[in-house]
């Protein structure tokens, strides 16, 4: 849809609901408006839904979902090898991707982990017991 309207109007549409640009726009030409967009969404965030704007409406965070749903490669959770340290999460740049490793979250022995994980990879080399681990799984699949 922001693409279409990018298109369409000849601006990046997205930038005007976006909390990081309205907070861009604030910093240089002073607060105004738009601020309660961002002060609403905040408080969302807070008190309902965790990461509901990069999840639900954020087309970066869309992009990487598809990124993540298409790529040939996944990272694989392995229980048995697990000893809940969380070293991966620390390292991770989308830390809730990994919220199987927290201890009683898994949903079976050997997990993949989800879409929205943006295949750096640097949870396999920061996992001391190799309980994640890169999984060629093929194109399309």
């Amino acid at each position: 849809m922001f693409v279409i309207l990018a298109v369409v109007t000849g601006y990046t549409v997205f930038e005007t609901i976006s909390p990081t640009g309205i907070l861009s726009r604030a910093l240089i030409y002073g607060p105004g408006v738009a601020l309660i967009w961002v002060a609403l969404l905040l408080l969302f965030e807070i008190f309902f839904s965790r990461r509901a704007w990069c999840r639900y409406a954020c087309p970066i965070g869309l992009t990487y979902g598809i990124v993540g749903a298409t790529s040939p490669f996944s990272v694989r959770y392995k229980l048995p090898n697990c000893f809940h340290e969380a070293e991966c999460r620390k390292v991770c740049l989308v830390p809730h991707v990994l919220d199987t490793v927290l201890k009683g979250r898994a949903q079976g022995m050997e997990v993949d982990i989800g879409a929205d994980c943006t295949r750096c990879f640097r949870c396999v080399d920061a996992c001391p017991t190799g309980a994640l681990s890169i999984q060629y799984k093929g194109l399309g699949k």
